[in-house]
């Protein structure tokens, strides 16, 4: 896979984290007392996440030639993971 292909693939997980984000800060302040006690928790996870993914684009710009299997491994990985927990937020699981 060639190294846009997959800094693109990175950025877009990172885009939909913050837009995950964007959301669960909104269910803390407005939402009921056990949405913002879900929100708390996914915030957290959230962060974790972006936070991960901002290191993986900083390993990609530093060290492009190092863009290989394993990092397109790893982006699978990611977004396998976060799309089971975001379905599993928004059905309430």
């Amino acid at each position: 896979m060639a190294l846009d292909t997959i800094r693109r693939e990175v950025s877009g997980m990172l885009s939909e984290v913050n837009v995950k984000l964007a959301r669960a800060q909104t269910h803390l302040s407005d939402g009921a007392p056990g949405e913002k006690i879900d929100a708390a928790g996914e915030l957290n996870f959230l962060h974790r996440q972006r936070d991960a993914i901002e290191a993986r684009l900083k390993e990609i710009d530093a060290a492009p030639e190092n863009a290989s299997e394993t990092l397109l491994e790893w982006v699978k990985e990611e977004v396998f993971n976060l799309k089971l927990r975001f379905d599993g937020w928004a059905s309430g699981h």
